[in-house]
């Protein structure tokens, strides 16, 4: 199987990376493995010092490096801006820690061929379904609903399914679409970018879909999340344990989204919100003396997400 149509139209590959010397070979190589080729493979850096951008792998790829520390919202904007500079007609995400499979690409580009014009006009991104690396549970992407944000749950015997927003990594954007659409905004920093995007894409008219033959492994948990039990008398909790600077955009981005960028609220949505910013907070008052830094940074997470301050940084 090859991609019917489309074999003139440019693929740039992205990554983005921060200390990923561990990874990085293995995104590359599995890039380069691609049925369909891509046509350049872009490396945005977010300052790596731990010598990522010396691997032998980084021939194979242009790369830019910032003077600072974007996150990655901040680096996905950057590499889409030279995809659009650069005339190319697909932009295909990564995150460092993903592996696509060989013909996840081929696949992505067969199934838009596949449709009639009219649905490839409305399509702003095609993207594989990913599996964690861990327990190779598959992940599928959300919608939002009058209700708040919800997993999809497809049929298992389809090809493909419509979704609002999924991760970043292995998301293939349609760049005639991104310049009707706008950029993604970089100051979602860490957390949530994609989401803000997706309600953006949903918004505009245009749609998106998971392609479940085209699969991507992913390292959900990725270095920053580590699960723990924590036992409270006689009761035993499992929480998910993540670095202050995550527990700061993790409230701030979801409480503004919620606040400032959603155009009609529901109650449903608000009381679904403000409940998984508490639960995330619940967390560490189990161990406060542990977590005083958490708990700072979530609620300044939560005063800068209610006040509108979204140019803030950790």
């Amino acid at each position: 199987m090859y991609c019917r149509v489309l074999t003139e139209e440019r693929v740039l590959a992205h990554v983005h990376t921060l200390n990923d010397i561990d990874v990085i070979d293995g995104i590359i190589d599995a890039l380069r493995r691609q049925t369909r080729p891509i046509d350049c493979i872009l490396v945005v850096d977010n300052g790596s010092t731990d010598g990522t951008l010396n691997r032998p792998s980084l021939r194979y790829a242009t790369v830019i490096r910032e003077p600072v520390n974007l996150g990655t919202s901040g680096a996905v904007e950057t590499g889409i801006k030279f995809a659009l500079d650069h005339g190319y007609d697909w932009v295909w995400l990564f995150d460092a820690d993903s592996i696509p499979e060989p013909d996840a690409l081929e696949k992505l580009l067969d199934l838009y061929a596949g449709w009639s014009i009219a649905r490839r006009e409305k399509t702003a991104f095609l993207a594989c379904l990913y599996f964690d690396i861990e327990d190779g549970i598959a992940r599928h992407g959300g919608i939002f609903t009058h209700d708040g944000i919800d997993h999809v749950r497809p049929a298992v015997e389809s090809r493909y399914y419509q979704c609002h927003f999924t991760i970043w990594s292995g998301c293939l954007y349609r760049l005639a679409a991104v310049n009707k659409i706008g950029l993604p905004n970089q100051d979602y920093v860490l957390d949530w970018g994609e989401g803000e995007y997706g309600y953006r894409i949903m918004m505009a008219g245009y749609e998106g879909f998971i392609a479940q033959d085209a699969r991507l492994h992913h390292n959900v948990g990725g270095k920053s999340f580590d699960l723990r039990q924590v036992k409270l008398g006689p009761l035993r909790f499992t929480t998910l344990k993540a670095p202050p600077i995550r527990c700061y955009y993790g409230c701030r981005n979801m409480l503004y989204f919620l606040l400032y960028e959603v155009r009609r609220r529901q109650p449903k949505m608000i009381v679904r919100t403000f409940l998984g910013v508490a639960r995330q907070m619940v967390n560490y008052l189990l161990e406060p003396r542990c977590h005083r830094e958490h708990l700072r940074a979530c609620l300044r997470g939560f005063w800068h997400g209610v006040t509108g301050n979204i140019a803030a940084r950790y």
